[in-house]
């Protein structure tokens, strides 16, 4: 069985597995109902929230654009904070819905800076929204909240937080922040099967929506009829006007159970110690990092190539010769990096001593400059 050590989906527990394999079961009444609101309020304990939550049956660009179509009206400028690939796709999604765009761009591998946040928002007065994302999955680099928020919050702006490759494996206080809209998935660090996502909407946010002078041009991903929807049929349909996937509820909601098991602080305790370990271990290999460790993820790493070696066909190797899959560069970024994710079941040493051995194998046949020995220094720094 090929392992999956890529930013999503991520590995699942056999648990889960195991509620897959049930029935099918229909999407209404009583049972599904209690099932609806059970996994509704897990998933507002790991948002740390007690605002209005959403689950879609949909992925998590969904949930990207549901909230940023929400946070302004056609021709409102947003301000995009872009860097990585996931910024540049909250941009197709402004521009997709109209919306008047005002970009802050960081490097690829840097997080976005607060004090160039700031700067446009002094210059844009009449900015409505704030959009970016914690975690850049493209580049595994981790921007820090608060400072950003902290400004959007002082004046009013709506803030719209992609915490897809995040949540559940960072601590993201969505009300503690302030945050307006929320979004994540279930695919990535709640360990659960893709096809879920979730966006949490402040009361500042619905207050905003109320405003509109036109209702968001959309009718399935539409906040207003699904709360409308859910209050109508709270009692024997709630997810909305739609067939809920009653199997990928039951999965996620094993996994909320497995995660809330092992508790918030002791999960992103681990993330934080296998993140340093696996880090430990690719240096020690003579390997560079593309992130600082400032800014570095909790949830994935990416790793540059010795000279003379392509990522892609490394990859290769490592699935074809030892059955694990690895993620590569996006972009420009293709075939000089690879990613490794370590979130929920994958950041754990069964998952990770395979790949650090299958690396340090592959590159030493591949003719890198490497020092052998990553493994060991992976269960050193794991168990201190």
């Amino acid at each position: 069985m090929t392992k999956l050590m890529i930013p999503g989906p991520t590995e699942v527990s056999p648990a889960v597995l195991e509620q897959l394999a049930k029935p099918i079961r229909h999407h209404y009444g009583p049972d599904f109902v209690a099932l609806y609101f059970e996994v509704v309020e897990k998933l507002k304990t790991v948002f740390q929230t007690r605002a209005d939550l959403f689950i879609l049956a949909a992925t998590s660009s969904a949930a990207m654009e549901i909230a940023l179509s929400h946070a302004a009206q056609p021709g409102e400028k947003v301000l995009i904070c872009r860097n990585g690939f996931f910024g540049e796709r909250f941009t197709e999604m402004a521009n997709y819905h109209e919306l008047s765009v005002i970009t802050v761009d960081s490097p690829y591998g840097q997080p976005v800076d607060p004090a160039a946040v700031k700067a446009l928002l002094d210059k844009h007065p009449d900015i409505k929204a704030v959009a970016l994302v914690h975690n850049e999955s493209s580049t595994a680099v981790e921007t820090g909240l608060k400072p950003i928020l902290d400004l959007t919050r002082a004046r009013g702006i709506l803030s719209v937080v992609d915490a897809v490759s995040s949540l559940g494996g960072a601590d993201v206080p969505t009300d503690g922040l302030g945050i307006d809209f929320c979004v994540s998935g279930s695919q990535k660090c709640l360990a659960a099967p893709a096809g879920l996502s979730f966006v949490s909407v402040s009361e500042s946010a619905w207050q905003a929506i109320a405003r509109r002078a036109k209702p968001v041009r959309s009718w399935y991903l539409n906040l207003e009829n699904l709360r409308a929807y859910r209050e109508k049929w709270q009692n024997w349909h709630p997810q909305g006007p739609n067939t809920a996937p009653v199997s990928l509820y039951l999965a996620l909601n094993q996994a909320l159970d497995e995660l809330l098991a092992e508790g918030l602080p002791a999960r992103f305790a681990r993330q934080i110690r296998v993140r340093d370990a696996f880090r430990a271990s690719m240096r020690a290999m003579g390997l560079g990092l593309f992130t600082d460790d400032s800014c570095a993820s909790k949830t994935l790493t990416a790793v540059r190539m010795p000279a003379g070696i392509d990522g892609s066909v490394l990859l290769d190797r490592v699935l074809r010769r030892h059955d694990i899959l690895l993620a590569g560069g996006i972009g420009p970024l293709a075939s000089q990096l690879i990613r490794v994710g370590h979130m929920a079941w994958t950041a754990s040493e069964d998952y990770l001593l395979p790949t650090i051995q299958a690396l340090e194998t592959e590159l030493l046949a591949m003719g890198a400059a490497i020092q052998p020995g990553g493994a060991d220094i992976f269960r050193a720094a794991f168990h201190i």
